[in-house]
């Protein structure tokens, strides 16, 4: 190989993973101990977690070219619960309530093939609620998606927009809308 070629390829590896974006160690931990994988959307930069006493978040990502902000929640499955494996829907109910400030969200269950096709979960549902509480300062709406792998973990995305434009460019990009699955 030639010394031009090797220089080119030493460049180019250095530019990618320069632009690679580190994930926080804790946010890591809960992948690994969860068998879950983030993939780092393109156009998007993480940002620092706000503490509110509505809804707790591991990480969260900015979009660069649009308001959207998307905060992600990785909850491993207490097996020492009754029932654990049906706790993700009411859990979704919840947080939309707390986000809402105690309006009523309706959850909308993702079919079973295509969760596992996608997210390579067994369960899954997804609503939306207007934001009036510390959670989303700033936001008008949110979209929280849930993904569930029975005994392993409960994931949460929580969408937050001020148009319906932002959150369909979110949800119909592959690389956005899917960054976070089961392995």
């Amino acid at each position: 190989m030639n010394s031009f070629l090797k220089s080119f390829l030493v460049l180019l590896m250095i530019n990618i993973f320069a632009s690679a974006q580190p994930l926080p160690k804790t946010f890591q931990q809960l992948l690994n101990q969860t068998n879950m994988q983030f993939s780092f959307p393109p156009d998007f930069t993480s940002i620092p977690i706000i503490q509110n006493g509505n809804v707790a978040y591991d990480f969260a990502i900015k979009s660069k070219t649009s308001s959207l902000e998307i905060r992600y929640r990785v909850w491993p499955v207490d097996k020492k619960q009754k029932n654990p494996n049906t706790l993700f829907g009411p859990m979704l109910v919840t947080m939309g309530l707390n986000i809402s400030n105690g309006k009523v969200m309706k959850p909308h269950p993702y079919p079973r093939e295509s969760v596992k096709k996608e997210f390579g979960a067994d369960a899954g549902s997804t609503g939306i609620t207007t934001i009036d509480s510390d959670f989303g300062k700033g936001y008008k709406q949110c979209m929280i998606s849930v993904i569930h792998k029975d005994d392993v973990a409960d994931a949460y995305v929580f969408y937050l927009y001020n148009t319906q434009d932002e959150l369909m460019g979110a949800i119909t990009a592959e690389k956005v809308y899917h960054a976070l699955k089961f392995k």
